[in-house]
């Protein structure tokens, strides 16, 4: 079972004016182009940091900035149906490769997204029942959308997050992932950020 990402990508959480006001730099966008593009890059290192990545690992456990992705695996099970990240947005589709070979997708009024805690998980409904697939690891797909609609409905504290993360990797432009983010900023980040993560059922 894995994951693969369709569309989307992190996104700048804030803008290169929003970072300057909390770094205190009052240079307006466009005067220094060096300086501007030194802080665009620790926006989005701050904002690819509370991202997942390509692979769906890292972050806050979630796409911030609706992204699409496609599960694939080998049967209907509840470790399958179950959607790794919280923030799931809608299911585009649900198919799978009969043991005939062929490909059919199942009708979404035959199923339902249903809640546990923050995560979400496909059940069937008005008794259907899962039908069975060819025997390979990716007979079963599943296509469906996570992440806030936009930047603009990132909630305030996830970008006040970012805003502290700018501020390291703008301070520290040679942090390395072995070094990482001091213990002291990761508290803050956490203290901002936790309540949103998955496991904050």
């Amino acid at each position: 079972m894995w994951l693969e990402r369709l569309t989307g990508r992190a996104v700048d959480l804030i803008t290169l004016a929003d970072a300057k006001d909390k770094l205190r730099i009052i240079s307006p966008e466009g005067e220094d182009p060096e300086l501007d593009a030194e802080i665009s890059r620790a926006i989005a290192a701050a904002s690819a940091a509370l991202d997942v990545d390509r692979d769906g690992f890292g972050g806050l456990g979630f796409p911030l900035v609706s992204q699409t992705w496609v599960r694939k695996g080998a049967c209907f099970d509840d470790q399958f149906l179950c959607l790794p990240f919280a923030r799931i947005r809608s299911v585009e589709a649900l198919s799978y490769q009969t043991e005939a070979g062929s490909v059919e997708t199942i009708p979404a009024e035959r199923y339902a997204l249903v809640g546990r805690g923050r995560l979400r998980q496909l059940v069937a409904v008005g008794g259907y029942s899962w039908p069975s697939v060819a025997d390979r690891p990716d007979a079963v797909s599943l296509e469906f959308t996570a992440g806030f609609a936009s930047v603009a409905e990132v909630p305030e504290d996830l970008k006040a997050a970012a805003r502290e993360l700018v501020k390291f990797y703008y301070d520290q432009p040679l942090a390395d992932a072995a070094k990482g983010v001091p213990e002291q900023v990761q508290r803050g980040v956490d203290r901002l950020t936790l309540r949103y993560r998955a496991f904050a059922l």
